[in-house]
């Protein structure tokens, strides 16, 4: 692939991850603040967290459909098989164990407000997005070097 697709895939995929991770971020607070509001904004806040959640959802897509383009067209080939990438496969692992988890019970949390099911949101899944996030942001910045041979 060339280096300029590269780039412009690179870009899509920090400014869908931005506004995905800023997503859930939102989404989170708002059903935390929702299991304690009035019963007359449930069905306000119920729209907020839907319009925020459709925003997440196509963010997300865009950021591992720019992210597989990456992987598999970086220059130099599969980025999955080169030499120090144990990094990227910890990376992915932590999105697939970490994030869209908490992206699905966000979703089905919002779900369920909606039909009028209100529980308080775990704190555990605050916790769990936080720590994926933070290993995932350390990884991308210092991987590629810790990993190198």
């Amino acid at each position: 692939m060339d280096l300029k697709i590269y780039l412009w895939l690179k870009a899509g995929h920090l400014i869908s991850l931005f506004l995905w991770v800023g997503g859930l971020f939102a989404i989170y607070w708002m059903l935390r603040l929702h299991a304690h509001a009035p019963k007359d904004t449930h069905e306000k806040l119920t729209l907020m967290e839907r319009s925020i959640a459709l925003a997440t959802d196509i963010a997300s897509a865009v950021a591992i459909g720019t992210g597989l383009g990456m992987i598999f067209g970086a220059p130099g080939g599969n980025m999955l098989t080169q030499p120090g990438a144990g990094w990227l496969h910890i990376k992915l692992t932590l999105v697939v164990l970490g994030i869209l988890p908490v992206h699905g019970m966000l979703r089905a949390r919002i779900k369920k407000f909606g039909m009028g099911q209100i529980t308080p949101v775990p704190q555990w899944l605050w916790s769990l997005f936080l720590a994926s996030i933070t290993v995932i942001v350390i990884l991308v910045v210092r991987g590629p070097l810790m990993f190198a041979k």
